[in-house]
């Protein structure tokens, strides 16, 4: 028999990285890792080197440090930490006066209301006649 030798698979550190990034699941407990949780110690912290999520408690057990093959890591910060500056709104930067959508300057929009109108009033009078005669021919017994 002959076997084809295969080239072997080479796994780089961004491989693992980009696979844990994509992970939602924490690598200690192998749980969800949840980004909106009222416990605190299941809060998700973030591996500041790799980007592998954990729930806080798990990072704790686990020494303070990233469980990551070739990390190893010893910094994290909680998911959702703002990175750098953000756009912020106050009520004073809303105008007062918020002016109404303009219709259809056209009025088109009113002819396609009418028209829309006047055939389900048609359609509603054919339905009334068509069941009359129905009742009509059921009540004197007519096929």
């Amino acid at each position: 028999m002959s076997e084809i030798e295969e080239e072997p698979i080479s796994i780089t550190e961004e491989d693992i990285a980009e696979a844990n990034r994509l992970s939602l699941s924490c690598p200690i407990c192998a749980s969800a890792v949840e980004k909106n949780t009222n416990s605190p110690s299941l809060r998700a912290v973030i591996c500041a080197n790799c980007q592998t999520l954990y729930h806080h408690t798990c990072w704790q057990q686990n020494g303070g440090k990233c469980a990551t093959l070739g990390c190893g890591h010893e910094e994290c910060y909680p998911y959702g930490t703002e990175l750098g500056p953000r756009l912020t709104i106050s009520y004073a930067d809303l105008p007062k006066h918020v002016p109404k959508p303009a219709l259809s300057p056209n009025g088109r929009s009113k002819e396609l209301k009418a028209q829309e109108k006047r055939l389900q009033r048609e359609a509603a009078r054919k339905e009334f006649w068509r069941n009359l005669f129905d009742r009509i021919r059921r009540a004197i017994g007519w096929q």
